[in-house]
């Protein structure tokens, strides 16, 4: 049985504050348990939401990276969370290599228009790690400065084929869908991070059983807590979905620490007793 220890971090962020969210997220570690696979840590964790980029993006030498490698290493786990980069159109592989995200006429494109990202990293504990650029950038600050996202990536971990978003993301079933073909499922687990509003609770709670009920995948929604330098405050409801749409694990709106497993039998067990997979309708998305 493939069964995925997790701890999800749902954590109030100090705003445009890295260094005192690395100590914060430092006491925090201290009260997860040793046997973790995954740490997830919710959108911008080391600023808030939006950050300037020209004041807080990084490289991959900077101290984000820094101290996600330190602590994947020390938890022997992997750790992910995103924040804002200089980087993102990169993806590094598991030989340390790097390869384009991206063909060369969206690097061109892109240079025109906009070159930082709000980018999830999944640190692996050996320092190797992938990266995922969001894709829907949202308004009101966000869109305006930084550039969207164009790949999904799929990471295969410990029997499971994981795919990350984040926050607004989740609003778009098309970027979200799930295939099958060759009997392979495209993902098992699709994990969301995000800066998610109060007042927009119920639609966070609806959408995370929604994509897990149509994408027959269990879905990890991990949140942020407390009250933003913009006065706008945040639900945390940090949630675990299973593959029939039910929460299975959650949190209230205080910061704190789910530790839940999720495995694989139940997931193909329900899978294989409803096959509604069969019957999907395929499309191309336009990128």
């Amino acid at each position: 049985m493939n069964v995925l220890k997790i701890a999800c971090v749902q954590t109030d962020i100090i705003a445009r504050d890295p260094s005192k969210n690395f100590y914060h997220l430092d006491e925090l570690f201290k009260k997860i348990q040793d046997d973790r696979d995954i740490i997830i840590l919710p959108e911008t964790f080391t600023t808030g939401f939006p950050a300037e980029p020209e004041m807080f993006a990084e490289n991959e030498d900077g101290p984000t990276m820094t101290w996600l490698r330190q602590k994947a290493k020390e938890r022997n786990c992997v750790i992910c969370g995103s924040f804002i980069t200089s980087f993102g159109s990169q993806q590094t592989t598991d030989n340390g290599q790097q390869s384009s995200s991206t063909s060369q006429s969206l690097s061109d494109s892109v240079s025109q228009c906009l070159k930082y990202h709000n980018t999830l990293v999944w640190m692996n504990p050996d320092g190797s790690y992938h990266t995922y650029n969001k894709r829907h950038t949202f308004m009101g600050g966000e869109k305006e400065q930084l550039c969207c996202g164009q790949e999904q990536i799929t990471i295969e971990y410990k029997g499971w084929r994981i795919r990350p978003f984040i926050c607004y993301d989740l609003r778009f079933p098309a970027w979200l869908r799930n295939s099958y073909k060759d009997g392979k499922f495209e993902y098992d687990l699709g994990i969301v991070i995000a800066n998610w509003p109060l007042q927009k609770s119920y639609i966070w709670n609806t959408l995370l059983s929604a994509r897990a009920i149509e994408n027959q995948a269990c879905f990890i929604g991990v949140n942020r807590v407390g009250t933003d330098h913009n006065n706008i405050n945040y639900i945390g409801e940090t949630k675990v979905v299973n593959g029939k749409g039910r929460t299975v694990a959650e949190l209230a709106d205080e910061e704190d620490i789910l530790e839940t497993e999720i495995d694989m039998e139940s997931l193909t067990s329900f899978r294989n007793y409803f096959t509604v997979h069969r019957d999907w309708d395929r499309f191309v998305i336009e990128k």
